[in-house]
Order: structure tokens, then sequence, then C-alpha cells
């Protein structure tokens, strides 16, 4: 006996059909992604479309989730088509405007939140490139009494920032300050900073998905170092006696990064940490 009609517009069908299609077009993970598409679709959470496998999707449902299927196989980000992204534990809203957040830059998180806990009374933090906030609204919640300056040179950025602090309801401890990297900026007890650092020469071999990201938070120059280098200059003036700086890199960079730092602190203590998948991530600097 065939089966009904309506089971193809059942939860377990459309993973199916949503996984094979994303398998076909060469997506990474994609049972996870047709995990993820599907529940946005229902409002529901992964774990439920276990627990309900028999639920039937609607025809605007069904109709939704084909777009966005179709627009994940073109490679689009996850985040960007549901509109969302989990860091460090917490949701952050993401749009087109802003780079996705990483669970590389968790590091540069724990490393602030880790030296803010030894220093109590170092409580002002300044986030260049903060794009959505994420890294700044996580060590806000972690370390009550610290207010962070989130900068950043794009406006729409910043918008995407200002929306993520107000759900967090961070309002009087995170601000927005759209400007240059560290011209301007009053002093700070820590700098942190995710600036972008993709060179030219792997603009063009770099994976499709970034095409989508803002090009602004993603290219750092001939040799992926030119805001880096700029923000390393600025710096000294910035950071208080006994603060730190961290700077999130690309592995191949960090050797030329601890150089650069120790020119700029001849007397600093300058170190590099690993990333969870062991490869050189943060370089810090502890004035």
């Amino acid at each position: 006996m065939a089966p009904p009609a309506t089971d193809s517009g059942r939860v377990k069908a459309q993973l199916l059909k949503t996984r094979a299609t994303l398998a076909g077009a060469g997506i990474p993970l994609p049972w996870l992604d047709a995990e993820i598409l599907v529940a946005h679709v229902l409002h529901s959470s992964r774990e439920r479309l276990h627990s309900h496998p028999d639920r039937l999707l609607t025809v605007a449902q069904r109709t939704k989730l084909r777009r966005l299927t179709r627009r994940r196989a073109a490679r689009v980000p996850v985040p960007y088509l549901v509109g969302e992204r989990e860091f460090y534990g917490h949701v952050f809203l993401v749009t087109p405007a802003v780079l996705v957040p990483r669970p590389s830059s968790e590091l540069l998180v724990e490393l602030a939140i880790d030296w803010l806990k030894a220093h109590p009374t170092a409580r002002r933090v300044i986030d260049l490139g903060t794009g959505s906030g994420a890294v700044a609204i996580s060590v806000a919640k972690a370390v009550p009494g610290v207010k962070i300056e989130a900068r950043d040179v794009s406006a729409p950025a910043l918008r995407v920032a200002d929306r993520n602090i107000a759900h967090h309801r961070l309002r009087r401890r995170v601000t927005t300050v759209r400007g240059d990297l560290l011209r301007g900026a009053r002093p700070a007890d820590v700098i942190l900073a995710n600036l972008p650092y993709i060179p030219d020469a792997l603009r063009r071999i770099r994976p499709k998905e970034l095409e989508y990201e803002p090009a602004l938070a993603l290219d750092g120059g001939k040799d992926g170092l030119d805001l880096i280098r700029t923000a390393l200059t600025q710096a000294p003036a910035v950071v208080k006696p006994g603060g730190l700086v961290l700077l999130e890199c690309d592995p191949a960079q960090t050797r030329r990064i601890v150089r650069l730092a120790q020119g700029h602190w001849t007397a600093a203590e300058v170190s590099v940490h690993k990333d969870l998948a062991g490869l050189n991530r943060v370089v810090r600097i502890q004035t």
C-alpha cells in the first residue's frame, strides 16, 4: 500500500529531503544544516524535531523551507538564513552587515574574562571591530561591572550590535562607537581586537560562504595585517600601564604579530594561545 500523500510533508521526510539536497550540493554537515533550517521554519528546537517526527509542515512552511534550502545550497551561511547565531552560550542577531561569530573567537572572550576576574579594579574594555557585538556582550555578561566600548567603522554593523546589546539588556554597560580603530579612544584596561586578517592572496581561494560576509570585516590587505599593524601602533597610547591587549589572528600570522608587539612594548609579556582546534589563534600582550 502506498503511503499517504501527506507523509512527504512530515518532519522526518522533510529532514531527509533537505539533507539530500544539501549533501548533493557539497555542503559540509548537511544533516546539521537540515535540522537547523527545518527547526527554524517550524519555530521549534532541533531536539523537538526528533521527538515529533510526524509533525506536518504547512504548505507555506514547506515553500519557505525549499527557498532556504536553495539558498544554503548556493552557500549562503546558515546564520544569515535564520537570522541568528549562538556564541559563547548566548544567541545573537546576525545579518549580512556583520561577520558570523565563530567558535575560534570564544578564546578571545575566555582570555579577557580570566584576566578581568584576576584584576577586579580593571573595568574599562575596548572591543575593536565589534561587528555583531558578540565578543563585547559575552565578556560583559560574564564580568559584572565591566564597561565596554564596542568600536567599529561600519555603521550598519553597529546597528546590529546595538540591537544585540538592547536584547541582552546591557545598554548601560556596553556602548557602541563608530571610529577608525583606536583613534580618539580614551584609556582602557583591556583592548580586544578581532580585526580583518585575510591576506589578498587568499581572497580568491577562500570558501564561497565568505563571499556573502562583509569584505570590510574580512580583508586585511596584502599580508592580512594592515589593520592589526595600525592597531598595535595606536594601542600603547590607549592601554593603561599593566593592561592587556588581545589580538585574534590567522595561525600563520602569530610570529609576525609577536615581533610587532615586542617592538612597541619591549618589556611586555607576549604569548600565543591556541583555540579549540589546536591552532594558534590569539596573541596576548600583558603590558
